[in-house]
């Protein structure tokens, strides 16, 4: 059985007669230093490096976004407009029967649990592909939304 011992000391003054003293609000545990009474993080949190912190997605992903989500948001609508119209990316069916389309809605809520929003799907039973979304309440309206998405080349 191998055992590790860390050894950590004050950051301010390198004594090693430290204390725990609880965790922040991250979970990262803390000391104080009985030496020159200094609080601190025992092991900081790796830090984002600046190109990391310059990609929307990543930020998001990671749940930096506080205030930035709005442009997290205008960054996804700006990379969709770069992108090939979706019948040019679909793959080819196999077989020469009609696709079979498989829709789903699922519950999910934006900022609060009372917000609820309804999230539509249609996806080619064989490819797996989504070939069409829409967002709104549970309503025929909405249906027709994802309806008029799918492409006709289906």
């Amino acid at each position: 059985m191998i055992i590790e011992t860390k050894v950590y000391s004050c950051r301010k003054c390198q004594s090693e007669d430290l204390v725990k003293n609880g965790t922040n609000a991250s979970g990262s545990l803390q000391y104080h230093c009985k030496a020159c009474g200094a609080y601190g993080v025992l092991e900081r949190k790796e830090r984002a490096t600046e190109e990391k912190k310059k990609d929307p997605v990543c930020a998001g992903l990671n749940g930096r976004l506080g205030s930035r989500a709005r442009t997290l948001s205008a960054w996804l609508k700006e990379q969709a407009n770069d992108l090939p119209p979706l019948e040019e990316t679909l793959q080819p069916v196999e077989c020469k029967k009609i696709p079979v389309l498989d829709v789903d809605e699922l519950r999910s809520f934006v900022f609060r649990s009372k917000d609820k929003v309804w999230v539509w799907i249609a996806m080619n039973r064989e490819t797996r592909e989504i070939v069409a979304s829409a967002c709104g309440d549970r309503s025929e309206n909405t249906c027709r939304i994802l309806w008029d998405r799918v492409p006709s080349a289906l």
